[in-house]
């Protein structure tokens, strides 16, 4: 009965049923591994950034914690659930070891100009696919998924930014960067809804790799309100 009901709807409507309750994932099915490389990375690096502003020691810390699980922990706000950070200790394990290792031997790790925004991306890349499947384990909507994905991809780095005294990226005109975790996200959602999750996952990050590098090689800015504006194509 049911499986003849899901082939009467077609294979579009059914992954968009599928995606509307939330079961691309089993609730068991998010690596351990993954959350914690993303962390690590995202400390590194906000440690990394952090030392270079010559920032004391708990600068530092803190600057890693942030970048390391801050959207992490919005993600785990919005979606009503433990805050997985504080709860595994492996999580502040990795970020204490991250932190120090961004400290202390970020300034040789990031030597070549190309290694930030590659890790950047990469980074923002596994915080979108971890915020966005873990939304659809909590029965979260397609929208509603993107946008917890999106700004688990974005938050830590917002939040270190306002730390640092930068005006966030988020707000900032110029090459494609935040501007990627949406597209990034909503590129994840539709793989998802093909049933390819590991190719899914890859593809999200080298396709934010991919946008982050062009952007920067060919001088692309990411969209603004003014580049829907039919006067902006008339000047073309």
């Amino acid at each position: 009965g049911s499986n003849a009901h899901s082939g009467s709807r077609g294979p579009v409507m059914t992954i968009f049923c599928h995606l509307m309750n939330g079961q691309l994932v089993t609730p068991h099915s998010l690596p351990l591994w993954l959350d914690l490389g993303s962390i690590a990375i995202g400390a590194i690096y906000g440690a990394t950034l952090a030392t270079a502003r010559r920032a004391p020691l708990i600068g530092v810390f803190i600057v890693a914690v942030l970048m390391g699980v801050g959207g992490g922990m919005i993600r785990d706000i919005l979606l009503g659930t433990e805050i997985a950070a504080l709860i595994n200790p492996r999580y502040m394990q990795t970020m204490v070891i991250s932190a120090l290792l961004g400290a202390f031997f970020g300034h040789w790790l990031t030597k070549p100009k190309w290694i930030f925004p590659v890790l950047d991306s990469i980074v923002m890349a596994l915080f979108v696919i971890i915020g966005t499947e873990k939304s659809f384990l909590y029965g979260m909507p397609i929208a509603s998924s993107i946008f917890i994905g999106t700004l688990a991809a974005i938050g830590g780095s917002v939040l270190s930014d306002l730390l640092l005294g930068d005006r966030p990226a988020i707000m900032t005109r110029g090459p494609w960067n935040t501007s990627i975790a949406l597209v990034s996200a909503v590129f994840l959602v539709i793989l998802l809804g093909q049933g390819l999750r590991t190719p899914a996952e890859i593809l999200t990050i080298v396709l934010s790799v991919l946008i982050r590098t062009m952007a920067l090689w060919r001088g692309w800015s990411a969209p603004t309100v003014d580049h829907f504006k039919p006067t902006y194509w008339k000047k073309r």
